[in-house]
């Protein structure tokens, strides 16, 4: 048998062909393996105009060597992160406490001895009408004390709703309506009234000093009580507060702020700035952002009173009538912001049970019921004695003084007179919220040495000392 012999380079091509035949089949095993190491490339995502790369997460195939596994860790919640504290703004002052209904009590049906001694006092004082009411804002009760006629002629005995009109008592309602713009921020006490008016309020003595709010309200504004003003008060004027004002007659010759002097034609002012800034007549205002939300029957013009038959008539010492019922009625505003200057100084007609509500109000920071009428801010603006006046401490509508009678024996107060009616208001100075309203027609008296009407102090001291002196 012939062999036939292969030359050697032909034996190195074979072999090197079947070598690589061989091998192709692990080449792609090889490769099939490597692959499952590899990140895919990212893949484009098209989005409006922006293109951004959505990146699978990255895995990997397990090493098949032989080492153990590790043993798990334990598991376990990660304490949360504190979160942080909210910034919290300051806790607001808790609101009083108020009693859960108010009490009225008439003294002439449960306190006979007291009713007889508040009698003796009335006529010794030759009183044609009085109305009082003691309160203890604090527990909710009112004590109310009725005598004589709101009509003599007629026979029409005065009850715990008759109105009056309650001369300069006005001037604390009307402090605090003022005072209810400065808790909405559109009246600034401190700011020169001629920038609400819209025209130059200048004393013509000191023409370089501006009269404010708080000064009108203080009586330090230099302006006082002209015999142009007293001409133009008892009714409707064919002549503006700018009119009267620009006459430059109504002006003491002290700067304004530098002294006290009691101006009626001073709250007319401040009533015509309100009125401005306002945009109604005063009596509107009053009933808007007073009457009104405390349920409360009273005005500035009478004639706008739910009960018009209830209005007492006004007499003099000698019990002749100085304003009838129709004459109070007959009483309007002008409708025009500025032009009524009898009306805040002390027009305003209520009953004293709905006084002494309103001060009830005052005693509890602002609050009466469930209703807010001021901040307490205010009501320590009405209060704050910083100005001394004739006898007394002068606040923005209060003045202060000794109450002997009274807890700490300091209280705020004010009085009236005109027409023949006296009128008086005390409450406590020392934060108890206790007071007296008392109003009268027909009746004289003298004052004492710092101003209180002396027939009225007695009437509220002996009411007070009965029923709530402790």
């Amino acid at each position: 048998m012939n062999v036939r012999k292969v030359k050697p380079g032909i034996r190195i091509i074979l072999l090197t062909v079947f070598i690589t035949g061989a091998m192709i089949p692990w080449y792609f095993v090889i490769q099939r393996y490597i692959s499952n190491d590899e990140t895919p490339e990212p893949t484009p995502v098209v989005t409006g105009n922006q293109i951004t790369i959505d990146t699978p997460p990255l895995t990997q195939t397990p090493d098949t060597a032989s080492e153990p596994e590790p043993e798990p860790e334990p598991e376990f919640e990660p304490e949360p992160e504190p979160e942080p504290e909210p910034e919290t703004e300051p806790e607001p002052e808790p609101e009083p406490e108020l009693p859960a209904e108010d009490k009225f009590t008439d003294i002439t049906a449960t306190h006979p001895d007291l009713s007889g001694k508040l009698d003796e006092i009335s006529l010794r004082f030759n009183c044609a009408a009085v109305s009082l009411v003691v309160f203890n804002g604090d527990k909710g009760e009112y004590y109310t004390y009725q005598y004589g006629y709101a009509d003599i002629t007629a026979q029409r005995p005065v009850n715990t709703n008759t109105k009056f009109r309650v001369a300069s008592l006005s001037k604390l309602i009307t402090a605090t309506c003022a005072m209810a713009l400065v808790d909405r921020e559109i009246l600034d006490l401190d700011r020169d009234i001629s920038e609400y008016l819209g025209y130059q309020v200048r004393n013509p003595n000191n023409p370089d000093t501006p009269i404010t709010s708080r000064m009108l309200l203080q009586h330090r504004s230099s302006i006082y009580d002209s015999e142009a003003f007293l001409a133009s008060r008892n009714g409707n004027s064919s002549k503006s507060t700018q009119h009267l004002l620009d006459a430059g007659t109504s002006y003491k010759k002290r700067q304004p702020g530098s002294g006290f002097q009691y101006s009626n034609f001073g709250y007319s002012v401040l009533a015509a700035v309100c009125e401005k800034i306002y945009g109604k007549t005063f009596d509107i205002l009053a009933r808007e952002v007073l009457f009104e939300p405390l349920g409360i029957d009273a005005a500035y013009v009478p004639k706008r009173l739910e009960d018009t038959e209830n209005i007492a008539i006004l007499y003099n010492s000698k019990h002749s009538q100085t304003r009838s019922v129709q004459y109070q009625l007959d009483i309007t505003d002008s409708g025009v912001p500025g032009y009524d200057h009898h009306l805040a100084q002390g027009n305003l007609t209520i009953s004293a049970i709905d006084y002494a509500r309103i001060l009830n109000m005052l005693g509890n920071g602002g609050v009466l019921g469930d209703i807010r009428v001021l901040s307490p801010e205010s009501v320590f603006a009405i209060n704050n004695t910083n100005e001394r006046g004739a006898g007394y401490d002068q606040g923005l509508a209060t003045r202060r003084s000794a109450a002997e009678f009274m807890p700490g024996g300091e209280a705020y107060w004010h009085t009236g007179s005109s027409y023949g009616e006296l009128t008086q208001y005390i409450y406590s100075a020392d934060g108890t919220n206790r007071g007296v309203v008392v109003i009268t027609t027909g009746a004289t008296s003298g004052r004492t040495s710092d101003g209180m009407l002396i027939m009225c102090l007695d009437l509220s001291r002996s009411a007070w000392e009965y029923l709530i002196s402790d």
